[in-house]
């Protein structure tokens, strides 16, 4: 694996086996913040932080950060954008440590330090909007217990709730996947919406009153 892009790696000493049912979740593309720093201190301190269950904690330099398969979440720090804006018109996260550079393709929610950055991260996993939470590697847990797989965006939304997601300018592309996580919700039949207010995205109550 390049320098540049590094994954989480079992801690010394190992951990627990996996359940089987954590094994099948974790099967298709894993959940992944990706700190964006000209080093990895920030890398191995979320790492060490966050439960390896619901996320796997990757770095890049931001020169290679356009690499990266596109993540659950952003967390970066310094004055430069690298690649980044090869994210530009998917549903994630952004979160930033000081101020953020010119040239991101969203205004990411500034924290102080990566301390608060890491408690941010953890309620962040650990949401629950309408009975649904984040199941482990992927994918969603609804209400009834069920495992949705294939959520990526609206696990992004869950993370963001109640301030939605801050993006770029809502372009075609970025409509048409705030479009599929509500045709996701109704077909579920989800209590939940989705709503633009400018650049941001949010989850709403839906005012139908679909049970959850």
């Amino acid at each position: 694996m390049p320098a540049a892009l590094l994954s989480r790696n079992p801690r010394p000493g190992g951990r627990r086996a996996r359940s089987p049912i954590i094994t099948l979740m974790r099967q298709a593309a894993l959940r992944t913040l990706l700190v964006v720093s000209e080093r990895p201190h920030p890398w191995a301190f979320l790492r060490d932080r966050l439960d390896p269950d619901l996320v796997t904690v990757e770095w890049s330099r931001p020169a290679a950060a356009g690499r990266a398969s596109a993540p659950w979440m952003v967390a970066g720090a310094g004055d430069d954008p690298g690649r980044l804006a090869a994210f530009a018109e998917r549903l994630i996260c952004w979160r930033w440590v000081g101020p953020a550079p010119a040239g991101l393709p969203a205004a990411p929610a500034r924290c102080p330090d990566w301390q608060e950055l890491a408690a941010v991260a953890e309620g962040a996993l650990a949401a629950r909007v309408a009975g649904i939470r984040l199941a482990p590697g992927c994918g969603l847990v609804l209400p009834d217990g069920a495992y949705l797989p294939r959520t990526a965006g609206l696990e992004a939304l869950l993370a963001a709730h109640p301030e939605g997601l801050s993006l770029g300018p809502p372009t075609a592309r970025l409509r048409a996947a705030g479009g599929r996580v509500a045709a996701l919700l109704r077909r579920h039949g989800l209590p939940l919406d989705v709503a633009w207010s400018g650049a941001r995205l949010t989850l709403t109550e839906d005012a139908g009153g679909r049970a959850a």
